[in-house]
C-alpha cells in the first residue's frame, strides 16, 4: 500500500511539473508575442529547468536568444532541438541566422539550404541566403535568391534594405530596366537613404533616363553634400550621355574640391580633357587616378592615349601593356597601339595588336587590318 502510494505521490509531481512547465512556456509564448524577449527566454528557461527534453521551449529559448543576439546560446540550444525536430524547416532556419551573425557562413548556407529541403517555400531562407551571396559580392546568386523570396513571401517586403540590396545587384548585373522599381521600393519605405538616391541615379544613367538621374544625385547631394559620389554621377551623365565635357567637368571638379584624389573624379577630368584635345593637360589627372588605384585599367587606356597623341610613344606602349596585363580582354589598349606601331612604321607589331584583336572578336579588327596592309 505504501509502495502504490509512493507511485501516486512521483506521478503526481511529475505531472505536476510538466503543468508547470507547460504554463511557463505559454507565458514565455505570449512575452514573445508581446515583443519581451528576455523576459520570454526567462521563463523558456525556467521551463527547460522543470523539463529538460521540452523541445517546444528548447527552440523558443534559442529565437529568443537570436533575437537578443546571443547567437552562441542560440546555436547550443538549437542544434538540441534538432536532434528531435530533425525534419522541422524552422530549426535550421534559426541555427542558419545564428551561424550566419556568428560569420560561420558555410555552415549556415547548409542550415538554410537544409530548411529548404524540408519547407521549399521558405522565404526567409532564401532572403538570407540572398544576403549572404550580396556581402560575398556574388550578384547572380544573390538575386537569384532574392528573387525566389519574393515570389513565396506571403505579406507585403516592406524591408527598405531589401529592396535596396536588390536593386544594387541589379544594376551590378546590367539589369538597369529592373533595378529602377527595385529602388522606388526602397524609396518608399525610407526616404532618406542616401544610397538609395545613388542607385537610382545610376539606373536612369543607364535608361538614357537623364533628367530622372541628375535629380536623384542632386537628392543624394542634398542628403549630404560632402558624399562625392552624386557629383560624379552626374558628371557621368554629362560627359557619357548628353556629351557635354565641359559641364562634366564642372562636375568632377566638385568631387575634387572635396578630395582631390578621387579616383574616379579624376579619370573623369582626364577623359574629358581628352576628348576635348586637351591632352597635355589631361596627364596629370589620369596619372593620379593611377596613383589612386594602381588596377585602373581605364585610367592606364586613357593616360596611353594622351601620350600617344603627344609623341610619347614608349610611355604610350608601357601603360597600354599595363592595361592589357590588367585585362587581357581589353580591346581599347590594343585599338591605340595599332594605331601608335601604325605611326612608327612597326608593322610586325601592328599586325600582332590586330591578330589579338581578331582573337577577341574585335569590332576594330577589320578597319585595322586594312589599315596594316597599306603599311610598306
Amino acid at each position: 500500500m505504501r509502495l502504490i502510494l509512493a507511485l501516486t505521490f512521483c506521478f503526481s509531481c511529475l505531472n505536476l511539473y510538466a503543468q508547470n512547465a507547460e504554463t511557463l512556456y505559454n507565458e514565455g509564448v505570449q512575452l514573445k508575442k508581446d515583443k519581451n524577449t528576455s523576459a520570454a527566454a526567462a521563463k523558456f528557461k525556467e521551463a527547460l529547468r522543470l523539463k529538460p527534453d521540452y523541445t517546444e521551449a528548447r527552440y523558443e529559448l534559442g529565437w529568443c536568444q537570436n533575437d537578443m543576439k546571443d547567437y552562441s546560446a542560440a546555436i547550443v540550444n538549437l542544434r538540441i532541438a534538432r536532434k528531435t525536430w530533425s525534419t522541422i524547416p524552422k530549426v535550421y532556419f534559426e541555427l542558419g541566422y545564428a551561424f550566419e551573425k556568428t560569420d560561420e557562413t558555410d555552415s549556415a548556407v547548409t542550415a538554410y539550404n537544409t530548411c529548404l529541403r524540408y519547407k521549399s517555400d521558405y522565404s526567409g531562407a532564401y532572403r538570407q541566403l540572398g544576403y549572404i551571396a550580396y556581402n560575398n559580392d556574388d550578384n547572380k546568386t544573390a538575386l537569384e535568391n532574392f528573387n525566389k523570396y519574393v515570389a513565396n513571401t506571403t505579406s507585403d517586403i516592406t524591408d527598405y534594405l531589401f529592396w535596396y540590396r536588390k536593386g544594387f545587384t541589379e544594376n551590378a548585373l546590367k539589369k538597369y530596366e529592373l533595378a529602377k522599381p527595385s529602388l522606388l521600393n526602397s524609396l518608399k519605405y525610407k526616404t532618406d537613404y542616401l544610397n538609395t538616391y545613388l542607385e537610382l541615379g545610376f539606373s536612369c544613367k543607364n535608361l538614357k533616363q537623364d533628367d530622372d538621374a541628375i535629380s536623384y544625385y542632386q537628392q543624394a547631394i542634398n542628403l549630404d553634400p560632402k558624399d562625392h559620389v552624386g557629383y560624379n554621377g552626374i558628371g557621368e551623365v554629362y560627359r557619357d550621355n548628353k556629351k557635354n565635357m565641359e559641364k562634366a567637368r564642372e562636375w568632377y571638379g566638385k568631387t575634387l574640391a572635396i578630395n582631390s584624389n578621387e579616383r574616379k573624379a579624376n579619370f573623369g577630368m582626364g577623359y574629358c580633357l581628352n576628348n576635348e584635345q586637351k591632352y597635355y593637360e589631361a596627364i596629370p589627372y589620369l596619372q593620379r587616378a593611377i596613383d589612386n588605384e594602381k588596377t585602373y585599367t581605364a585610367a592606364y587606356v586613357e593616360l596611353g592615349y594622351s601620350q600617344y597623341m603627344t609623341n610619347n610613344f614608349t610611355s604610350a606602349i608601357t601603360n597600354f601593356n599595363k592595361a592589357i596585363e590588367l585585362n587581357p580582354a581589353n580591346e581599347n589598349s590594343r585599338y591605340y597601339a595599332t594605331l601608335l606601331y601604325i605611326k612608327q612604321k612597326n608593322k610586325a607589331m601592328a599586325q600582332k595588336m590586330v591578330d589579338e584583336l581578331k582573337n577577341l572578336n574585335s569590332k576594330y579588327a577589320t578597319d585595322l587590318q586594312s589599315k596594316v596592309n597599306v603599311m610598306n
